[in-house]
């Protein structure tokens, strides 16, 4: 089997991922089942039980991929990557198209995090071996940019039609289904983070108007584990909204709740509620908490995502509000809060979604590469007119340019 060394860009010592964090954890728990050798770097040395785990830096970066066989990257960390590591066969997760999400600092920040992003997403494409994404939305989307950067070419083509071995669709997955949960029916919903992309003030006015009929109802926002490196525009706002006498009674924040103790803190909650707007990056992303929110057997009542609708509907797990008319949002909460039927229908289908994605079965594509790494072999000969440049700065300083925090 292989040493992985899996270069992650989010903290996780302090045990409260967020989206790319689990996934990393996820990849070196499955990595090691399959009896592989994993070394995890990040910006705080955080690692899971069963892998080593060290501080991302120059250093670190240049010691241990010299030592591994494969390399598995995402996001800016590749550019710390590409600039101080080995050239050994390596896997780019896209699950997180950062480059459209970040649309939404360019008001605040200006063009330097777009630039930056661009750069960063053009390099990870020119250099990397395989792709993972994380649907099929995303998957023509970056085979597009793909395309444009050569990677997608004939001699590719030609290898394998499918382009499986270039660009896999590997989904966010679940732990192992948890004991049906023995919560009382109430009327506290679970918001969970906010970023910017959501949408947290309709789902406030939601809750307000479903507050006529379920008097004492409330919405739980989680404060961010990671608020230096997160823009946090959207959490401000919704702070101040939070403390109006119409609604000051109807909301509570939360500490970011620790990943494994997150089947406990969901038990607290009957239903999730998620708000966001129609865009590109709703078309492109998948909404990790809805995974999670599935995993808890939480009913879910969310605004229109085409990745996470499809899944909701297969699977009769949650109810999808087309519009962003806060009383249609009101009418589904309360619909679902005051039928114990229907809150157990939604808990059967989270049930059988949890059951059909597990992490070790999704994540075969990225099993089958780390069993036999190589290089691909026709980026050298159609990327040449790509330009790469190698850059110095170190993690936290690449962290502050991408969301253009003041030194």
């Amino acid at each position: 089997m292989s040493k992985c060394l899996l270069i992650c860009p989010e903290p996780l010592g302090h045990g409260r991922p967020a989206g790319i964090g689990i996934r990393f954890i996820e990849f070196a728990r499955a990595l090691g089942r399959d009896g592989h050798v994993v070394v995890l770097l990040s910006p705080d040395g955080g690692a899971p039980e069963g892998s080593s785990g060290d501080r991302m830096n120059p250093d670190t970066i240049a010691a241990q991929s010299e030592r591994c066989d494969v390399v598995i990257v995402q996001g800016h960390a590749a550019n710390d990557y590409l600039a101080h590591g080995m050239d050994k066969p390596t896997v780019v997760d896209l699950y997180d198209p950062f480059v459209v999400e970040n649309f939404h600092y360019f008001h605040d920040q200006g063009p330097g995090v777009f630039a930056n992003d661009h750069a960063t997403l053009t390099r990870s494409i020119a250099r990397g071996d395989f792709f993972l994404c994380a649907s099929s939305a995303q998957r023509l989307f970056f085979l597009g940019f793909m395309l444009a950067c050569g990677r997608l070419n004939p001699e590719s083509f030609a290898a394998d039609e499918s382009l499986q071995n270039l660009l896999a669709i590997v989904p966010f997955g679940v732990q192992a289904p948890r004991p049906p949960s023995t919560r009382a029916a109430g009327r506290r919903l679970l918001f969970g983070g906010i970023y910017d992309w959501y949408d947290p003030i309709l789902a406030i006015e939601a809750v307000r108007l479903a507050n006529r009929h379920l008097p004492g109802i409330t919405v739980t926002f989680t404060e961010h584990p990671n608020p230096d490196t997160t823009p946090q525009a959207a959490a401000a706002a919704t702070l101040a909204r939070s403390g109006m006498n119409d609604v000051k009674d109807l909301i509570r924040f939360e500490p970011w709740f620790r990943y494994e103790n997150r089947g406990e803190f969901f038990d607290r909650f009957d239903a999730a509620l998620l708000t966001f707007g129609s865009s590109l990056e709703t078309d492109l992303s998948m909404r990790t908490r809805i995974f999670d929110f599935l995993w808890g057997s939480l009913p879910i009542i969310t605004s229109s995502a085409p990745g996470t609708d499809a899944i909701l509907e297969r699977y009769h797990a949650g109810v999808v509000v087309p519009s962003q008319d806060p009383e249609e949002i009101a009418d589904a909460v309360v619909s679902v809060l005051t039928d114990p039927e229907k809150q157990s229908r939604l808990r059967q289908g989270a049930r059988l979604f949890t059951a059909d994605h597990q992490w070790d079965t999704l994540l075969e594509p990225l099993l089958r590469f780390c069993r036999d790494p190589h290089p691909e072999p026709t980026k050298e000969r159609f990327t040449h007119d790509i330009s790469i440049p190698r850059q110095r700065t170190s993690p936290i300083q690449r962290l502050r340019k991408r969301i253009g925090a003041r030194r």
